[in-house]
């Protein structure tokens, strides 16, 4: 920004509909479709898409450098890793521990209450990773509350959202089957061009990660993840009952162009299969916890969303904001910036994170980020840090996240983040002085 402060001019075409760009420069019909087609995971096609998503996106995969981001070991490594961090930093995980409410106690946020009926008391603050319309749901409307946090509930309570996807897992026999022909291990196929892209049955992606990590499956096997793009209705699903045989057959029909999909690739995949298992948008919501299997919020580009916050009044900025009414209370997941998809949505967890810690600590973590490699040197904020740290030291993090909950559970005290960032450095530096000593 310091070399380049022309960047600003650009900034409301950044947050902005990516068709009023694509309509004035794309005139080639296949390109304009792939334009489309890559905008889908965002939610919509480029009529409604972010810019910013789709100009990251299309620079990253025509990088010569450009390589498939695929957990070895499969996607539980992901989780694994995320258990070991928190761990390390004397986080605790919880499974099967299902949110009922959270608590809120004169304006703010103190905790949750699980749905066995525990508490689990917050000592900084709660964060929210649930879908708006879930986490509205843990916050029942009490008698007196404020009128802002009325407002808030019926906002996000009633955006607009994208339908739920479909999806196919597949382990399948691989004796003599030559996948050579396969350039890479994932696959888009579009049924029309002519048809919404926003359509589960037109638009579908298959993935054999066994391809690329033999480890996922035994030897001699593949498996395949196939999923439909995120408009499957809801409302048929919701008139059937899991387990009946309509279910079951519903199941199978909708997933017909999954399997079709994959045969443009393995003609006898059928013939081949050991196990399938079949998620449908009633999975989604049991499982992943999301109000009627939803694939996300679905707000277009082109204007602010409600409750997008001081953003949201100078630029279109389409993501309410991850601060609420409530103190202590914040949100992350894919209905806030940068919205929809895992790289977002883990975005957004490391933004919620960084609102509640001091400015000290961001410059800090840059440096000591900047020495690792020297590729990235160019973390290191430099004098700018020093500059730029005075200017908002004062209000970051914010007011209500500047206190934590004193042991007792009783009342809330103010964090000294000077006396915390000296102890720290000085525990870092301990070791070092005491080798040289010796």
């Amino acid at each position: 920004v310091a070399t380049n402060p022309d960047v600003f001019l650009d900034l409301p075409l950044t947050f902005d509909d990516l068709s009023k760009t694509v309509d004035e420069i794309v005139t080639v019909p296949f390109v304009r479709n792939f334009i489309d087609c890559m905008c889908i995971f965002c939610g919509f096609p480029a009529k409604g898409a972010m810019t910013a998503h789709i100009l990251y996106i299309l620079e990253r995969f025509f990088e010569e450098s450009a390589a498939f981001s695929v957990p070895i070991g499969g996607t539980s490594q992901l989780g694994e890793t995320i258990q070991r961090g928190l761990e390390k930093f004397g986080g605790k995980l919880q499974l099967n521990a299902h949110v009922d409410e959270i608590l809120v106690e004169n304006g703010r946020a103190v905790g949750v209450r699980l749905k066995n009926g525990n508490v689990v008391k917050a000592r900084k603050a709660v964060v929210s990773n649930a879908t708006p319309f879930n986490t509205v749901k843990m916050m029942p409307e009490k008698e007196g509350e404020p009128k802002k946090l009325t407002e808030w509930r019926e906002d996000l309570g009633t955006l607009p959202r994208h339908g739920a996807i479909s999806h196919l897992f597949l382990g399948v026999d691989a004796e003599g089957l030559d996948l050579s022909h396969l350039d890479d291990p994932a696959h888009l196929i579009v049924q029309d061009w002519s048809r919404s892209m926003q359509d589960s049955q037109n638009l579908c992606s298959f993935f054999i990660p066994s391809l690329l990590d033999k480890s996922v499956c035994p030897e001699g096997k593949h498996v395949i993840h196939v999923y439909s793009s995120g408009g499957e209705p809801y409302e048929p699903w919701e008139k059937l009952t899991p387990g009946t045989e309509e279910y079951e057959e519903y199941k199978k029909e909708r997933v017909e162009v999954l399997f079709k999909a994959v045969e443009r690739a393995i003609p006898d995949i059928r013939d081949r299969l050991e196990f399938t298992i079949i998620g449908s948008p009633l999975a989604h919501e049991a499982f992943l916890r999301r109000d009627r299997g939803t694939y996300g919020m679905a707000w277009a580009a082109g204007t602010s969303a409600p409750q997008a916050g001081i953003l949201g009044k100078f630029l279109p900025f389409p993501f309410p904001n991850l601060k609420t009414p409530v103190d202590g209370l914040l949100r992350c997941g894919d209905s806030c910036f940068p919205g929809i998809g895992t790289p977002s949505a883990a975005a957004s967890g490391a933004i919620a994170a960084n609102t509640m810690t001091h400015v000290e600590n961001h410059l800090q973590l840059l440096k000591e980020a900047s020495k690792k490699d020297p590729m990235y040197k160019f973390l290191d904020p430099g004098f700018m840090g020093d500059l730029y740290k005075p200017l908002v030291q004062g209000f970051t993090p914010s007011a209500e996240l500047r206190t934590e909950r004193f042991a007792s559970g009783a009342g809330v005290a103010p964090v000294d983040y000077t006396a915390l960032n000296a102890e720290r450095n000085a525990a870092a530096a301990g070791p070092k002085e005491e080798a040289a000593s010796q």
